[in-house]
């Protein structure tokens, strides 16, 4: 175990977390800089009180700055790893529910991945190296539909779940005013943007940005068709996205909400 985990559980057991994650932004600026950059981000995206799905939240970095932007959120994480630091940091805030399930195509069960970095681990076996899954979990699955059914639908929805987001968008008939996904400039991950996409367009008209890798702003200039963007996919994105060559697509619904 890297001595960081070993001294964030130390923290937990104790019910230190909160006020060590408090000084530890402190005394990292970057990691400051970034939270605030995140809550600004989100800001601009959703008004305050807006209903807010985190699927794949992780420990909750995104949960935690959604929150602070106002939303009420429900974070999806089916990780025991990293359940422990979300709930450490987000689970008695008033306006958050953690929802220890995976989000998938249909209802059931599956096989979660997990690596050393909670943020790697996925259902998706293919997704990484056979020598970097350090265990398995049977995990419970729900789909957007039944999450909706059950907690309403969301303004906007934040799927980061590596590898497996097209089978979250096929547990959705409906259409959400806006959602995100990872994506991944190899040769894996292009055709899996695609099929997204295509699967969005079922939604009807819709517009399509993009925001870099771990960055809190858009890489174009204005928003675009999904049908053009989807002609021009990838484009010049391997020459001109900053940082490493991965990033979220933002699909927003053009009807009324």
């Amino acid at each position: 175990m890297r001595s960081s985990t070993a001294v964030k559980n130390f923290c937990i057991r104790v019910g230190i977390y909160r006020p060590a994650r408090w000084l530890t932004r402190r005394l990292h600026s970057s990691q400051l800089q970034t939270y605030y950059d995140d809550i600004g981000f989100y800001r601009s995206l959703f008004s305050s009180s807006a209903l807010c799905f985190d699927v794949g939240a992780n420990i909750g970095e995104k949960t935690e700055a959604m929150l602070k932007a106002g939303a009420h959120v429900v974070a999806f994480e089916p990780s025991p790893a990293a359940l422990l630091e979300l709930k450490a940091r987000c689970g008695r805030k008033k306006d958050c529910t953690l929802v220890a399930t995976a989000v998938g195509s249909e209802v059931g069960i599956e096989t979660l991945y997990a690596t050393q970095n909670s943020d790697k681990s996925s259902l998706d076996s293919n997704w990484q190296k056979a020598e970097d899954v350090v265990g398995t979990y049977r995990v419970p699955v729900v789909t957007l539909d039944v999450a909706i059914k059950a907690f309403g639908k969301p303004f906007y929805c934040k799927i980061d779940v590596e590898g497996w987001e097209l089978e979250v968008l096929k547990g959705l008939t409906q259409p959400i005013p806006l959602i995100s996904f990872e994506f991944h400039l190899n040769e894996k991950g292009i055709p899996r943007t695609v099929s997204c996409l295509e699967r969005l367009l079922d939604f009807g008209q819709s517009y399509v940005n993009i925001a870099p890798a771990e960055s809190a702003f858009f890489h174009l200039p204005e928003w675009v068709p999904i049908e053009k963007f989807l002609e021009w996919f990838p484009g010049d994105l391997k020459n001109t996205l900053p940082g490493d060559s991965y990033g979220d697509i933002f699909v927003k619904d053009t009807r009324p909400v």
